[in-house]
């Protein structure tokens, strides 16, 4: 009886020997999986924001393009104003300009953080590059409405 009681307490170490050994090796290998998993995620991310940054960054530049080819239209227009409009008009443009030239810098930054991998991907990345995207677009905006007004009181 003893005899019994032994091999079966010996037969019991054992098997939790090999269980624990079982869920060892498990932890591990859910563990590379949850590794390369966070891995793949962060590919994923990488891969859209920087597709994401190239559209977002043509249509940028053309806009600001647009915006630069506007500002030299004013000013030949400007030319033909009375001085006082003129004065007027070009201390305006001039802020526009400089406004412009300020988000292609702007632009400019975000282009070389891209391209140097500066730009850390994980989640909030997409959130971070969405909000970028929104507040250089509403500034267009903003000098878009801003160039087109720019003689309305002159016309009024």
């Amino acid at each position: 009886m003893t005899f019994m009681a032994g091999t079966i307490l010996t037969s019991c170490g054992e098997t939790s020997k090999k269980d624990a050994k079982t869920v060892k090796e498990d932890t591990k290998e859910l563990n590379k999986d949850l590794e390369q998993g966070a891995k793949d995620t962060s590919e994923e991310i990488k891969t859209t924001v920087k597709a994401d940054w190239e559209n977002f960054k043509t249509a940028s530049e053309t806009a600001v393009e647009n915006t630069e080819n506007n500002i030299k239209d004013l000013r030949e227009k400007i030319a033909k104003a009375s001085q006082n409009e003129k004065t007027r008009l070009t201390v305006q443009l001039d802020k526009l300009e400089l406004k412009n030239k300020e988000l292609k810098e702007k632009l400019a930054e975000r282009a070389v953080e891209f391209k140097q991998d500066i730009v850390e991907f994980n989640e909030s990345t997409i959130e971070s590059e969405k909000r970028f995207e929104r507040e250089f677009n509403h500034d267009m905006k903003e000098m878009g409405t801003a160039l087109k007004d720019l003689f309305k009181n002159n016309e009024d």
